[in-house]
C-alpha cells in the first residue's frame, strides 16, 4: 500500500509542478515496455488483466506468474505494451484502482527474462482473445433479448393504420349501444307546458269544494227565475 501511494505522491508532485515528459521519472523507464502489475485477485484470468489493461494501448505480452505446484495465480504479472508510452497513461490512471476486494500496483519495470525463456512464450494470441470477447458478447445480447418481450402482430401493416381509427369505430359502436330518448319521453314532451303536470294534479278536497260552489250558484238561479206558487203577482 505504501508503494501504491508513494507512485501516486511522485506524479501529483509532478503535475503540480509542470515537469516536463523528459524530465519526468517516466522517462527513466523509456527503454522498456513493460510494467509490473501487483496484488491482483486469484479469480482474475489473463485474458481479464488484458480487458482492464488494453484501455490505455495494445498489449502484446502477458507473463501471469502461477505457483508451480498448485498452478493458481501468484497475484502479479507482467504486460508489455506495444508503445511505450502506453506504459505511463497505465501507471498514471490504473495504480490504486481497486478490483474486487484489493486495490492493485501498476509500476514501471526493467523486466528480464529467466534462463529458458522466450518472449514469444508469453506473446498475446489475440485469435483466442477474440473468440473469448464473442462468447462474452453473444451471452450479454442473449440475456437482454430474454429480457425484452415478444411483440405481438395480428397485422402486418399496422404501422400504416390511421391511430385514431379504432377510436373512431369505438365511439361509432357506442353510439349505436346508446339507447334513444324515445325510450324513455315522447318524442312531444318538448313542446308541452313544464307546469303542466303540477297543475294538472287536483286533489280530492278542492274538486268537492268546486261542487259545492256550482251547486249553490244553481240553486240561487232557480230562485228567482222561478217564483213560488204560493206567490201572486199583481198586475
Amino acid at each position: 500500500m505504501n508503494a501504491i501511494k508513494k507512485i501516486n505522491e511522485i506524479n501529483y508532485k509532478e503535475l503540480e509542478n509542470n515537469i516536463s515528459d523528459s524530465a519526468s521519472w517516466h522517462a527513466d523507464f523509456k527503454d522498456s515496455s513493460y510494467i509490473f502489475i501487483g496484488f491482483l485477485p486469484q479469480e482474475l484470468k489473463e485474458d481479464d488483466v488484458i480487458k482492464i489493461f488494453s484501455q490505455y494501448g495494445i498489449p502484446t505480452h502477458i507473463n501471469l506468474v502461477k505457483d508451480k505446484e498448485t498452478g493458481k495465480p501468484r497475484g502479479f504479472c507482467y504486460l508489455k505494451y506495444e508503445d511505450y508510452r502506453s506504459c505511463i497513461l497505465a501507471v498514471d490512471n490504473l495504480n490504486g484502482v481497486q478490483i474486487f476486494n484489493k486495490r492493485i500496483k501498476v509500476d514501471h519495470v526493467h523486466y528480464y527474462l529467466k534462463e529458458g525463456q522466450n518472449e514469444d512464450d508469453f506473446l498475446i494470441n489475440y485469435s483466442e482473445a477474440e473468440k473469448e470477447f464473442a462468447k462474452l458478447e453473444d451471452k450479454s445480447q442473449t440475456k437482454e433479448r430474454r429480457m425484452l418481450p415478444p411483440i405481438e402482430s395480428n397485422n402486418s401493416d399496422d404501422e400504416f393504420q390511421d391511430p385514431m381509427e379504432k377510436f373512431n369505430k369505438d365511439s361509432s359502436q357506442q353510439e349505436r349501444d346508446r339507447p334513444s330518448m324515445s325510450t324513455y319521453e315522447d318524442p312531444d314532451d318538448e313542446f308541452r307546458d313544464p307546469m303542466e303536470g303540477f297543475l294538472g294534479k287536483k286533489s280530492p278536497s278542492s274538486k268537492h269544494k268546486k261542487h259545492k260552489d256550482k251547486h249553490r250558484s244553481t240553486s240561487g238561479k232557480e230562485g228567482e227565475q222561478m217564483p213560488s206558487k204560493k206567490q201572486k203577482r199583481d198586475y
